[in-house]
């Protein structure tokens, strides 16, 4: 069934078409949900915890 487009009458009607839009986005084409993107360095003087950061 299609749905209705209409103009929401209020900023929260459409903050909440917003979130309800989002819910049925799907953000990877395999379906996956979730951040692939790569970690940022550690920020500390700990180098062991440096080293650990690498891989993330």
């Amino acid at each position: 069934m299609p749905e209705k487009k209409q103009k929401p009458d209020t900023a929260l009607d459409e903050v909440l078409h917003e979130f309800e839009d989002a819910e049925k986005r799907v953000q990877d084409p395999d379906g996956r949900r979730g951040h692939t993107g790569e970690a940022a360095d550690a920020i500390t003087p700990n180098t062991r915890a440096q080293e650990e950061s690498e891989g993330e």
